[in-house]
């Protein structure tokens, strides 16, 4: 594995997870610093992130973390609505034996309710099973798509919305999917997959999307829950005093420390 390659798995995951908080700015150095590598990996990995929407590149300042919205996670579910039947059926059609197996185990995992480790490797094994299914589609384009839009996915269901309690659903959703792929027929598949992508939209609609964008709110501007602070400058002064307007104080994140 190579620095950049290595700077690239260990940035990525941090912002999955949402170690790197959504909205966070972050610079070079300070990635060159947590990451224990040189600037030049660290560009090439923040460069390979901007082009699937996990940072941003701000010009002559560093890279920020993108915020989640409503728009972008609803954007994501409609995509997954008309892509994943599509990539389901054709798994079905052309999925070696092999295949079948690694996505039948990505299926099999089952997690304990309120358990948050339990619940985090849970949604990473979901990553893995839809991904695997676009892979047994053997259309790279429809495997890049998947896998970009399962990851980005990820930053909301670790911060803002908690399917918990519909983990025995999820889970007999998969193995019905799992049953099709391996029977062979794609129109099965295809239903299969609708069917869960139909019950994922409902689940999201129970959570009640209103609260969730307060939620959100929170998330993208409140982060300094997650993150410690330090201010810089000297307090302003009273208006009543008389004194002029003195400049804003500029606040600066610090990190989360690396797990």
């Amino acid at each position: 594995m190579t620095e950049s390659s290595r700077v690239y798995r260990e940035l990525k995951q941090d912002i999955v997870t949402c170690a790197l908080a959504p909205g966070l700015s972050i610079s070079e150095l300070e990635m060159s610093e947590r990451y224990k590598a040189s600037r030049t990996p660290v560009r090439e990995a923040c460069h390979k992130l901007c082009s699937e929407s996990l940072m941003h590149m701000i010009p002559f300042r560093g890279y920020s973390i993108p915020s989640l919205t409503i728009e972008e996670f609803r954007n994501l579910n409609e995509l997954q609505e008309v892509v994943e039947p599509a990539v389901a059926a054709l798994a079905a059609e052309r999925a070696t034996e092999a295949q079948v197996k690694e996505i039948e185990s990505w299926a099999t995992y089952e997690y304990y309710a309120g358990q948050k480790n339990s619940y985090y490797t849970f949604l990473e094994w979901n990553r893995n099973f839809h991904i695997c299914i676009a892979a047994a589609s053997r259309n790279q384009a429809f495997l890049d798509v998947v896998r970009n839009a399962q990851t980005r996915l990820m930053r909301y269901y670790y911060l803002v919305i908690v399917v918990d309690s519909y983990g025995q659903e999820l889970i007999a959703e998969h193995q019905a999917m799992v049953r099709a792929i391996k029977a062979g027929n794609p129109e099965l598949a295809r239903a299969r997959a609708k069917d869960h992508l139909t019950n994922t939209r409902r689940r999201s609609a129970n959570l009640d999307l209103r609260s969730v964008d307060l939620d959100l709110r929170s998330a993208n501007y409140g982060a300094d829950r997650l993150l410690e602070q330090e201010e810089t400058g000297r307090q302003m002064p009273s208006r009543a005093t008389g004194a002029k307007k003195r400049p804003s104080v500029t606040r600066r994140r610090k990190l989360l420390p690396r797990r």
